[in-house]
């Protein structure tokens, strides 16, 4: 049956935006794409592939030397996230290819440009309209706040949003575009991820990875099972607290993981349980960066505490204690970004990543 649509509520003028091209920064980089072939697998009808992955890279025109990056997005994203949302304002990629990093964007399995296939992946949530998008990412102030923004507000209002949170502005309309559903076979899916990076990681070389909400838990996999590879995690208000029920997708079974991190491990772990074998992330340098206004920060040092039983050299880092006031969950693409790039890179450096 066709689909129509007709005027109502809901609809808009189309907004008027300037040519891109007439308004971003010229910069000079190198960049390319490939896609990392999924597990292979046979049936009756032939061999096919499990889970493959987009990866888009950005590096230095100059043939950068430092330490690459390795950028994993969250929950029902995809890779773009890293690109930022607002024209001609920058995301973390591309700032970080301006700071010298070779920076590689992977498409999860089933999300972004990686292809999704029910028959294969399982069922996945639906996608995010805008009250889901926005209460994750851009809620309503409340009302006590409504008038507050910038640096003098409390640190619980989400000032480092500063667009608009309704239907209409072009930042949330690009975020709701790029959003779809999460992969309810929550194992399987983070299997795959860790697969994935770890594909990516042969080929790139020694990495940092960065990962955000839901993409965290590839990492520590991925991590676990590739220890000479990751040479640090930074990992943006990651999915936890450990033993989180996650709903239809499931539950956090192995602590940050709803598959066990330690090489051997064959059953759940309980809540104060530390991991079962060999310490999987021993000696890894870790940093957990909350925002204020989320309110996920009690949740975070939940995780930094379990990390650290893991074996893991884990550091909270709280946005409000060196005066970076504002952010939510989405401060990966909000609009304080430098500010937050700067103790990154200082905290890279004080552990010898460069």
């Amino acid at each position: 049956m066709p689909i129509t649509t007709t005027a109502g509520p809901g609809s808009r003028a189309a907004p008027h935006f300037s040519a891109p091209h007439l308004n971003n920064t010229a910069r000079t980089v190198r960049t390319g794409g490939f896609f990392l072939p999924g597990d292979p697998q046979q049936s009756d009808a032939g061999p096919w592939q499990l889970g493959p992955a987009w990866v888009q890279w950005e590096a230095p025109a100059d043939g950068a030397a430092r330490t690459p990056w390795v950028l994993v997005h969250g929950g029902g994203g995809q890779s773009t996230d890293w690109l930022g949302i607002e024209d001609g304002a920058p995301g973390w990629a591309p700032r970080l290819v301006d700071a010298g990093f070779p920076a590689y964007l992977l498409d999860r399995p089933g999300h972004g440009r990686s292809p999704y296939d029910p028959a294969r992946l399982g069922g996945r949530t639906g996608f995010p309209d805008y009250a889901g998008a926005g209460a994750v990412f851009a809620p309503e102030p409340a009302p006590e706040h409504a008038a507050e923004s910038g640096p003098s507000s409390s640190h619980a209002v989400h000032s480092a949003w500063p667009w608009g949170r309704r239907p209409g502005s072009p930042e949330l309309d690009q975020l709701v575009a790029s959003s779809s559903g999460m992969l309810t076979a929550t194992p399987l899916s983070q299997d795959l991820d860790a697969r994935r990076i770890v594909d990516l990681l042969e080929r790139t070389g020694p990495a940092v990875l960065a990962t955000h909400s839901a993409g965290a838990a590839g990492g520590w996999l991925a991590a676990a099972r590739s220890p000479h590879r990751v040479r640090g995690i930074v990992t943006f208000e990651p999915l936890g607290p450990p033993f989180r029920d996650l709903g239809p997708r499931g539950r956090l079974d192995c602590g940050l993981t709803a598959v066990p991190l330690a090489a051997g491990a064959s059953r759940p772990l309980a809540r104060q349980e530390p991991p079962l074998g060999p310490e999987p992330l021993g000696g890894l340098p870790v940093l957990v960066v909350s925002g204020p206004a989320s309110g996920r920060a009690g949740g975070d040092a939940e995780t930094v505490d379990f990390l650290n039983r893991c074996g893991a050299r884990a550091t909270h880092l709280r946005l409000e204690d060196l005066g970076i006031h504002g952010n939510g969950h989405g401060l990966i693409f909000e609009n304080n970004l430098n500010e937050i790039l700067e103790p990154v890179l200082e905290w890279l450096a004080g552990n010898k990543i460069t």
